[in-house]
């Protein structure tokens, strides 16, 4: 390949180059009738040599190209000058995840980039494309830490070029690559996700899970080898993170999620245990901690058929819990005054007294209110969900319960439930009731985040003081939290509301208001809330 620093391809001059990877090479470059720098890929020569393959390049370029996603980096030309086959792309300069891995990153900063990563591979896959060499050298990061997928394609132009030439070489990097692939079978989008998950397993651990002195050694392990355990490498990452990396790293694509925003959901309660006080500064305002001796939390399970609490009892083992059991409702009720427990997986079709109604007495007595409720039942239509949350519930499983979701779910929960133990202020009660609020609701995930960042942005970019872009913020996080007052039926009704409905919801800012009016801490944020 000649060097083309100097030349111009198109309208384009060609400027230093800023990268090397196995197949291209990258330079800056410069359009000056639009006065913007690009990134041009220069690709290997037998790109441009073969007529057949220029014009597979040409169709997988134009597939690529249509894809519009704020983590794909963008195509912007592809053309053929001087000898030489390019790609013209959107410049990012803020490096490659490559630059970060090798040492564990923090937990809570590899779920940002998992979930914005896999939002990016799902758009691809719903348009037809996969990416086939995922890894962190072709995931880019803007300065401001938006990470950006690039090379989609080339490892399946690369592969038609070894349709072409006989040649016997998997593409792919060895490292990343799943099962199927190094077998050289078909891939599908679970291919896509196994990768990612490798790509998550080393941002977490420091490295990956299938390494080996050969290429086809390493191959091999992705065939044969179980995925090392992560807390061998990182004692501090939780059983929940294994358990989600061990499924989407299954060898069967058919046992793996099948969808990368999947991954990225079971993955996400990972990052809300154990918080440092300092990554919450900007959520709630510190305030004394109460102190109290450490214990086990209790999981009450309900079920009136002892094959279903034992199977659930051996779903939890690996949890941190002390399992008790009762098998009616009235059992139930007894149980919770006696062993107060923090969490209660609750079955519906139980003699006597149903799991609905278990559920509404629980969240009618002060001293229970607040303990977490999963409903675990056969029941599965929307009509049961409906009826489960307005009973109460926080959450809802079907039977037959999936271990990993089943175990993901109950630390979730029993972290909820050891947030809400170490409240000691009213303030700190708001916002975690503004919390709840939005974990009530499954269509609004992050959205209060959204706006409290939003409205502090809009503060500085207004010329606020700290002080009231701080108020901003903070009533941001708590301005939906008069909808603790409009019944579940209203709130979580997944259709649009009738006239009588939406004068009902439109009553949801004064309930807030009329909640947070007697914290004097809190009365800069009423005009907020309002």
């Amino acid at each position: 390949m000649s060097t083309p620093e100097g030349m111009t391809l198109g309208p384009y001059r060609v400027m230093e180059r800023i990268g090397r990877g196995g197949m291209a090479s990258v330079y800056r470059a410069y359009h000056p009738a639009l006065d913007r720098y690009v990134a041009i890929k220069i690709l290997p020569d037998f790109f441009a040599d073969e007529p057949e393959y220029r014009e597979r390049f040409q169709q997988e370029a134009r597939s690529v190209a249509r894809l519009k996603h704020p983590n794909i980096l963008e195509i912007f030309d592809f053309g053929y000058e001087g000898g030489l086959a390019y790609l013209v792309l959107e410049l990012v300069e803020g490096g490659t995840l490559a630059d970060h891995v090798g040492k564990p990153m923090d937990l809570h900063e590899v779920v940002r980039l998992i979930e914005q990563l896999a939002a990016a591979l799902d758009h691809a896959h719903a348009n037809g494309i996969l990416h086939r060499d995922i890894k962190p050298s072709n995931i880019l990061i803007h300065k401001d830490g938006t990470p950006v997928l690039g090379d989609f394609g080339l490892a399946k132009m690369a592969g038609s070029l070894r349709r072409l030439t006989g040649s016997g070489t998997v593409m792919g990097t060895p490292e990343y690559m799943s099962p199927e692939q190094a077998a050289d079978e078909p891939l599908t989008a679970a291919s896509d996700v196994y990768s990612l998950a490798i790509v998550a397993y080393e941002m977490l651990t420091g490295r990956v899970p299938f390494e080996a002195d050969t290429p086809a050694a390493t191959l091999l392990s992705h065939v044969t080898k179980p995925m090392p355990a992560t807390r061998e490498l990182r004692g501090e990452l939780s059983a929940h993170v294994e358990d989600v990396l061990r499924k989407a790293l299954a060898k069967s694509p058919q046992d793996r999620y099948q969808t990368a925003a999947a991954f990225a959901a079971a993955l996400k309660p990972a990052a809300w245990p154990n918080r440092r006080g300092d990554d919450l500064s900007g959520l709630v305002a510190p305030t004394r901690r109460v102190s109290r001796p450490d214990r086990i939390p209790v999981v009450l399970v309900v079920d009136d058929g002892p094959a279903n609490r034992e199977l659930i009892e051996a779903c939890l083992a690996d949890v941190d819990c002390q399992v008790r059991t009762a098998e009616d409702g009235a059992a139930a009720l007894k149980a919770i005054q006696a062993w107060h427990p923090d969490l209660v997986l609750l079955d519906v079709q139980m003699p006597g007294m149903d799991g609905y109604e278990v559920c509404r007495r629980i969240k009618a007595t002060p001293g229970s209110r607040l303990l977490p409720v999963v409903m675990i039942t056969s029941l599965d239509d929307t009509s049961d969900r409906i009826h489960a949350l307005e009973a109460g519930a926080d959450d809802y499983m079907t039977k037959p319960v999936d271990r990993v979701e089943l175990v993901a779910r109950v630390r979730s929960a029993l972290r909820l439930k050891g947030v809400y133990d170490s409240l000691d202020s009213a303030e700190h009660v708001i916002f975690a009731l503004a919390a709840a609020v939005e974990a009530k609701d499954p269509y609004t995930e992050a959205h209060t985040q959204r706006v409290a960042e939003s409205a502090r942005r809009i503060g500085a970019g207004l010329g606020l003081s700290a002080s009231d872009q701080d108020a901003l913020y903070r009533g941001g996080l708590i301005h939906d939290i008069g909808k603790i007052g409009i019944p579940d039926a209203i709130l979580l009704k997944p259709g649009p509301l009738d006239a009588r409905e939406l004068a009902t919801m439109r009553l949801h800012p004064t309930i807030g208001e009329n909640i947070v009016a007697p914290l004097r801490s809190a009365a800069a944020l009423l005009p907020i809330i309002r």
